[in-house]
């Protein structure tokens, strides 16, 4: 049985393999040049390849634009001229290409704390449901030590392995150092769940028996009054509602780096359209293949925030209309840049 201190070791061996990049030397000096602020003033000048767009910094904002650069990277900065809008003069102040900038970073630092949200709502959901329900031999502080209840043999020992790997990193942790001291090392759900990352949280459910998962989103989507008032859908929602925790992850992941989020097409975590959301979508000519713009992202985020407490739902809704009154007052950033469609306001908001 895994319990106790005998398996809360050290995992870093020389059996544990890491893969990674030989990094080499360019000894042929292909590498781009640095570039001084001089010679970015002149790029950001060129017109871009893919959308004609140039950007000037005049001499009445060149201390500013200077200022700017030497607080980020222009690396990082220079792919926001390429979100700019297409438009009859393609010539942009140098402030324009900022406003870009600090548009995706009002999204990215709001998404990140709905996300944030929904990270401690998984782990006390799946909490609250794998302890109710299980009944197996062990105690349920314990349940995830039961190889019974993953999808195989194989996934009970990587990933109950996995939390001894965790416990081990997280062993300074009060709680966790608590255990170890004071319980012989034997931890519960509740203490070691909340030490796993977001992705690692998904992971673990994608690893439960279908039983104990279907149990979960029941428990978190299906006793929710939003999704119990449609009838013949429970089936749809328990295939579609953990993609809507893996956007809420991959979004989360991607907001914690700090990677744009604007003028996005996504590639990892594409969440699946609630089918009542997608009729009502119908005479947008949104269809379900559309799953890799920032809105149906947003989407998923809002779907499982139906599930949240009422005061983040209207700090939700808030941060909606925060959205609709910065694009309402910019001709720069563009509503179709996140695959916003006409009417998105309905659609993102949060009946309350």
């Amino acid at each position: 049985m895994y319990i106790g201190l005998k398996f809360m070791i050290n995992t870093s061996t020389e059996d544990t393999q890491k893969e990674y990049y030989c990094l080499e030397i360019d000894r042929e000096n292909t590498m781009k040049s640095f570039m001084n602020f001089d010679s970015i003033v002149s790029e950001l000048k060129n017109p871009s390849e893919f959308n004609k767009a140039s950007v000037v910094v005049n001499e009445e904002n060149k201390k500013e634009a200077e200022a700017f650069l030497l607080n980020h990277n222009y690396y990082a900065f220079s792919i926001y001229k390429k979100t700019l809008p297409v438009r009859d003069n393609q010539i942009f102040d140098f402030r324009d290409c900022v406003e870009v900038y600090e548009f995706d970073s009002f999204l990215r630092n709001s998404l990140q704390k709905f996300t944030g949200y929904i990270e401690n709502l998984v782990k006390a959901s799946i909490i609250n449901s794998l302890c109710s329900n299980y009944s197996g031999e062990l105690q349920k502080a314990q349940c995830y030590l039961d190889p019974f209840i993953y999808k195989n043999e194989e996934i009970a020992e990587d990933t109950i392995r996995h939390f001894g790997r965790r416990a081990f990193i997280s062993n300074q942790a009060l709680t966790i150092k608590h255990h170890i001291d004071n319980r012989n090392g034997h931890i519960p759900l509740w203490v070691i769940l909340p030490e796993l990352t977001f992705g690692e949280t998904t992971h673990f459910i994608e690893s439960l028996k279908d039983e104990y998962r279907e149990m979960w989103i029941s428990d978190l989507f299906l006793k929710n009054s939003y999704y119990n008032g449609v009838k013949g859908l429970d089936q749809h929602i328990k295939n579609v509602a953990h993609s809507w925790i893996t956007a809420s992850w991959a979004l989360r992941n991607r907001c914690a780096h700090y990677s744009r989020v604007y003028g996005l097409n996504f590639n990892i975590g594409n969440p699946r359209f609630y089918t009542v959301t997608l009729r009502e979508l119908k005479d947008t000519n949104k269809k379900k293949s559309d799953n890799r713009d920032l809105f149906a992202f947003m989407l998923a985020i809002k779907n499982v925030l139906i599930c949240h407490d009422n005061s983040i739902q209207l700090e939700w809704n808030a941060f909606i209309d925060s959205i609709k009154e910065k694009l309402d007052n910019s001709e720069i950033v563009l509503p179709y840049k996140m695959g916003f469609p006409e009417g998105y306001i309905k659609y993102l908001k949060i009946d309350l």
